[in-house]
């Protein structure tokens, strides 16, 4: 997607931190606002110098257009948008697509060893989730609030989506790092999805049985490496999970030999 030429930069502390396409930035200005449109992009206002500043202006301007903008999956979560190293500012998560901001999150693909071989823990997210409804996904994924670290995000995504308790965590590996950014739609107009996400992958033990404690899942689903290629074929997976699980696979070398399939499923509360 050549975005340069299709969406309006956003800047805010000097650098680039996300793209915004015109339905979008004409919402923005708005006022009051905290934006001022200049001619190398919308800019938060230039003259607030702090991470305390800007977050508290965009929260504020955040409570302003709730009811107006009345946008899906309203959490009441403050994501921290980073430039490298340094964090920027703070922003209620359902704001990152309009104005195309990364999401940092963890994501946990996680298996057991079966006498037929390696068997997949797949999510099957529930509909009413605001984004990816109904879609397949990895185990465990979640947004980092805050300024939580990646780990401590894992540890309580993992108690919260799947009952996974910190000491089963104990054979956790880090899994590298996996950046997305693709067009979207986002209450019924083009937006930007862009994620950082920190990987994990986990062997649980083979008679352990995650549970969908929150709702976030309508489903827990066991596959074979086999099922779960030929299920990401079909699509209806997460862009995220369905990259993580096709990694986790090949990093394994687990399609090198012929594998008997089946599946588990956990009902959701």
């Amino acid at each position: 997607m050549d975005t340069a030429n299709a969406m309006t930069p956003v800047r805010a502390a000097g650098v680039r931190v996300g793209w915004v396409w015109n339905d979008w930035l004409q919402r923005a200005l708005v006022a009051p606002t905290p934006f001022e449109l200049h001619p190398t992009g919308l800019h938060l206002t230039p003259a607030i110098e702090s991470f305390a500043g800007r977050s508290a202006a965009l929260a504020r301007w955040s409570d302003s257009i709730r009811e107006r903008w009345s946008l899906p999956g309203w959490r009441d979560e403050r994501s921290v948008v980073w430039y490298g190293e340094r964090p920027l500012f703070g922003i209620e998560r359902a704001l990152l697509r309009p104005l195309g901001l990364t999401l940092r999150s963890v994501q946990a693909c996680a298996w057991r060893q079966t006498a037929a071989g390696p068997m997949i823990w797949v999510a099957h997210r529930s509909m009413s989730k605001p984004i990816d409804p109904g879609k397949f996904d990895a185990l465990v994924a979640g947004g980092i609030a805050g300024l939580d670290a990646p780990w401590e995000t894992l540890i309580r995504e993992c108690q919260e989506e799947a009952g996974i308790a910190p000491p089963l965590l104990n054979k956790a590996v880090p899994a590298g790092n996996l950046e997305l950014s693709y067009a979207t739609e986002y209450d019924d107009l083009p937006a930007l999805h862009r994620e950082h996400v920190t990987l994990y992958q986990l062997e649980l033990p083979a008679d352990f049985i995650p549970t969908p404690n929150d709702g976030e899942h309508q489903a827990i689903l066991s596959m074979s490496p086999h099922e779960a290629i030929a299920s990401i074929a079909q699509g209806g997976w997460t862009p995220d999970g369905a990259q993580a699980t096709t990694d986790l696979i090949g990093r394994q070398g687990w399609l090198k030999g012929t594998l008997q399939t089946g599946r588990d499923q956990v009902s959701g509360p």
